[in-house]
């Protein structure tokens, strides 16, 4: 019984993903949602200045902003290097009342993708994270659930991060 759950899950979050990597979806850009950072980026976004401010000497390689938990406030999504061949991602969730920041997880080296799918048509948003390190590719499929960064569904980011 316990099999036939896993193999039904499975395939809840595998044929989304067949949507995503192998039809068009108007919402996807072929490039991802992410943008690449510029200091510019920093006057006048508060969620890049709290990131900033709470990592200070960590370099912002990419980032993607969306309504994450659909409380109409833009969130934020970064990657950034915390040392030499090793990358991290956190999301800096926005409220009317206050900021704060999930936990980090290891993110791919090189070739970073942020794209948002909303997979189950209700919020909270999930995204996927794809990346390469070397020649090692891996995905990932994460949601911010009750303030933390969960991973849902993935493949190969243990070899990419």
């Amino acid at each position: 019984m316990k099999t036939i759950r896993f193999l039904l899950l499975q395939m809840i979050l595998i044929l989304p993903l067949l949507t995503v990597y192998g039809c068009s979806d108007s919402n996807l850009s072929p490039a991802g949602d992410q943008k690449e950072f510029t200091p510019s980026v920093l006057t006048g976004n508060k969620l890049m200045q709290y990131f900033a401010g709470n990592h200070p000497g960590e370099t912002i390689l990419k980032y993607a902003e969306a309504d994450l938990d659909n409380n109409g406030q833009k969130d934020l999504i970064v990657i950034y290097r915390q040392a030499t061949g090793q990358n991290r991602m956190t999301v800096i969730c926005c409220s009317k009342l206050n900021v704060e920041e999930t936990n980090a997880v290891p993110a791919p080296v090189a070739d970073q993708t942020i794209q948002f799918k909303d997979i189950d048509k209700k919020p909270p948003l999930e995204f996927i994270l794809q990346g390469r390190k070397g020649a090692k590719v891996g995905y990932a499929i994460f949601r911010v659930e009750n303030g933390k960064l969960t991973d849902l569904f993935g493949e190969g980011m243990e070899d990419c991060c």
